[in-house]
């Protein structure tokens, strides 16, 4: 027996040095990938916003949370996630859709719709979403909410 980074090959005939290139290759394909995602970086101009949950609302399906927020630039700001347990195979991921609406110091307001996935660990839920604003603006948002504490924390990076 070969035992190469937790897996044990088996040592016999040529056809299994193949069976062990195959799980080599498998393996570096399988690294490289997840070196690639938990190496996500975005760059550009980016709009912060820190927020509440105001409410959480659960059904069968998954639920609605609301969140309040301030910024310099569209002012405060109203946000809801519709969370779905889309993901059969796990009970802390799905996909969400929502709205924002926003109201600025001089009264414009502007309104955006939103969808994208969630992920949660332990308190705290991970969404990223793409958010299409009616001032014209698209952005991708990263946003973490800590049910615990209530806080929700927003980055906003435009097309």
């Amino acid at each position: 027996m070969i035992k190469f980074r937790g897996t044990l090959f088996k040592k016999q005939s040529l056809g299994a040095s193949h069976e062990i290139v195959n799980r080599l290759q498998y393996f570096h394909f399988h690294r490289f990938f997840s070196s690639v995602a938990s190496s996500f970086q975005v760059e550009g101009e980016e709009i912060n916003l820190s927020g509440t949950i105001t409410n959480i609302t659960l059904g069968d399906l998954g639920g609605l949370i609301n969140v309040e927020a301030d910024n310099e630039r569209y002012g405060k700001t109203w946000l809801t996630y519709n969370v779905k347990l889309s993901n059969p195979s796990s009970q802390d991921q799905g996909t969400f859709h929502g709205r924002a609406t926003a109201i600025n110091a001089d009264g414009s307001r502007a309104s955006s719709v939103r969808q994208g996935i969630w992920s949660r660990s332990g308190y705290v839920y991970s969404f990223m979403s793409l958010d299409d604003a009616s001032d014209g603006n698209q952005y991708l948002c990263i946003t973490t909410m800590d049910l615990k504490s209530n806080k929700v924390e927003m980055e906003f990076y435009a097309r």
